[in-house]
Order: structure tokens, then sequence, then C-alpha cells
């Protein structure tokens, strides 16, 4: 059983009416929730009430969780132990992150924050992606991030250095507008991101309905707001539509380098090969100076899954087995990328969103309806 094998621009000012929240940091102690997941498995198997995994709660509401909609451990052998959770929050604040250190040990403790000007750089944000560098990037669940009617909105770069981040401008300026490092503007909804390397990254442009790689390339300073360098290449071949409200996240397979995709909207998985396609041409620039914004052609994709999916929002992968989350079922579903096979699945309720591989190479998510993280543990 496979899921048990696992053990200026961009400067918009904060409305007046934002509150100034504090940072919180708070005590966790992981609770063990009694009800066990129920498997779709044959009754001939006598001995698979035993073998059922049980689910730890992590982190809830007491710790600050609110609305999660996706999460990721930091990549630093060193905080390998910390796992970051995106929060929706509300359109007039922003989102906002909760960051647990010994995330699921007897010392866990919870810091939860939100940037200076999360208004514009986090508003609703839909999905997060760790670089390996250590910065991570946040998509946004809004057509405008200025709330004008316009069309200024796409994905944001930030740093996970603790002294920075949701510190350096909580009173924003034009000068230091927040902690950002880095925001490009060209796709309003952008319901998920995948990281490719260094800082660019792979996102679901809800807007303009295809995949996008955006290259931040070298990040500004903290809060700052040249933007000028970024890279932005639009695989306008693979299509895509977005759920009207649900994220659709994306992980992208570095070995082979298969993107894969949720397309939530129709109910079903894509996967598209990042190492082909070309420059087809360049494109008018959108909102603001960039360094190359190009449209490119002949690019591989196609249909992975397409069966026994209802709202697939969350995804995560191990080795060659994909997990995706099903919002609407509560399913968590394992496919085998060889053969595009399911292989295993488990309901863990109504509600959950993003998912993660732990160190503990055991499966974390969030559940969005409840406001909680949990583990899958096996017995």
């Amino acid at each position: 059983m496979i899921l048990l094998a696992f053990a200026i621009l961009g400067t918009a000012c904060t409305p007046d009416d934002q509150e100034d929240e504090l940072i919180i940091i708070e005590e966790t102690k992981p609770e063990l929730v009694n009800e066990l997941p129920q498997f779709y498995k044959p009754a001939a198997e006598e001995d698979y009430a035993a073998k059922l995994p049980k689910f730890t709660l992590i982190a809830d509401s007491r710790s600050g969780v609110g609305a999660p909609n996706d999460l990721a451990f930091h990549p630093d052998e060193e905080r390998k132990d910390e796992l970051w959770i995106l929060n929706e929050g509300h359109v007039n604040q922003g989102g906002f992150t909760v960051t647990l250190t010994d995330a699921g040990k007897k010392d866990q403790r919870a810091d939860m924050r939100r940037d200076g000007n999360a208004w514009h750089f986090m508003s609703m944000p839909t999905s997060l992606a760790f670089g390996d560098n250590g910065n991570w990037a946040t998509g946004v669940g809004v057509q405008d991030a200025n709330h004008n009617d316009g069309t200024f909105a796409g994905p944001s770069l930030w740093t996970s250095d603790m002294e920075i981040h949701a510190i350096t401008g909580r009173q924003p300026s034009a000068e230091v507008n927040g902690s950002h490092l880095d925001m490009l503007h060209g796709s309003p909804f952008a319901m998920g991101i995948a990281h490719d390397k260094d800082n660019a990254y792979w996102i679901f442009d809800g807007y303009h309905g295809h995949i996008v790689r955006y290259d931040f390339q070298a990040p500004h300073y903290p809060g700052g707001h040249d933007h000028s360098d970024g890279l932005v290449h639009r695989y306008t071949e693979v299509k895509v539509v977005r759920h009207e409200s649900l994220p659709s996240h994306m992980i992208l397979d570095k070995e082979s380098g298969w993107l894969y995709i949720n397309e939530t909207s129709k109910s079903r998985i894509l996967r598209m090969n990042t190492n082909t396609g070309a420059k087809l041409k360049e494109l008018a620039l959108i909102n603001e100076e960039l360094q190359q914004h190009w449209e490119m052609h002949q690019v591989s994709w196609e249909v992975f899954a397409s069966t026994g999916l209802v709202d697939p929002v969350g995804i995560a992968l191990s080795g060659t087995t994909l997990f995706v989350t099903d919002h609407g079922t509560g399913d968590i579903i394992a496919f085998d990328t060889a053969s595009k096979a399911e292989i295993d699945r488990v309901n863990a309720g109504e509600g959950i969103r993003g998912i993660t591989l732990g160190p503990d190479a055991r499966l974390w998510f969030t559940n969005y309806q409840t406001n909680q993280v949990f583990r899958l543990d096996p017995q």
C-alpha cells in the first residue's frame, strides 16, 4: 500500500483600514485524531483494518492557521523540520504564513506573520513553492493586486530570513514596501506555482488561460520595486481553465522535466515536458517593464489522469509516485507516474487542499474548511 509506505509599478500602498497585526508565537502540542481514514479496498483482506494509517493533527486555529491553501517544508537541511503554511487571509488584509519549527514534535512552536503590504503582494494567496536557495514564491487569487479592477497581479518572491520576512517594511512606503523580494504582474489568478531552479517558477495563469514560466532573476532589496529584469515565457499551447474558487497546484519532477498540473475546473491532471518548447515570438509588455516577454511553442504535453477525480487541488511527488488531494471528495490519491495508473487512495475528509512530503517521508496536508494541518502516519 503506497500511502502506508511513506513514514511606480508594484508599489501599491496598504489601504487605510488594514490592521497592523502583531507577530504571534505560541506553543503547540500535536494531538492524535482518533478517527482512522477509510481505504477503498476489498473486504477480503482480513487484516487490512490493522494496517490502516492514522491522521495526526499538527496545527489548527490555536496556532494561527486559517483557511490554509498550501504548505511546504524548508529545503535547508538545518531547517528541514520547519513547516511553512500559507493561509488565504482576507482581501482587505492579504494572506499570511504560519511557520512551525520542530513541526510535529513535542517542542513545536508556531510563528504567525503577515507582511506589511500583504494586501498587494500576498493577495488571497493560492499556492506556495520553495526554491533550493531558501527563497519561496506565492501565487495570487485575485485579478488585480491593487484592487482597482485592473490586471496588475502575479507571483511574488519572498525570503525565509526571519529577520526580514514580515519585519522589513511593516509600515510600507514607496522605498520599503513590505518585505517581498520581487513581484511580477502578468498573471492574475495565479492558481498554482512550482519551483524550477534558482528564482524561476512555473505558474498556472488563470486569467490568460495557459502555463507561464517566470524567472525573477536577481531580487531587489526587501521591499524594493525594480522588477525590470524579469523573464516571462508563455506556453500558450498548454491551455488551462481556472476553477472559480479553488486553487490548481502544480509540481515539477526535476529528474524527468515533467510539470504536473491540476486542472481543477476539468477534474483532471495534465503534465507538460519542460524540456521542450522554443521561442515563437516576442510579446508586447503587460503592466511593467521586463527583460523578456516571449510566447513559446512546440511544447509537449498530455492529459495524465482524467478519471476518479472531482476537484484535484494539492499535489506532491516522491520518486515515481504522484499524490493528489481531491478537495471535493476528501481523497488523497496516489498515481504511478510511469503507468499513469491509480495505485491507492485514502479518505481524509472534504476540504483538503495543499499536500507535501515531509523530511520524514510522510505526507502532510491542509484542510481549508477546518483550518487544520495533518500528517498521515502508518500504524
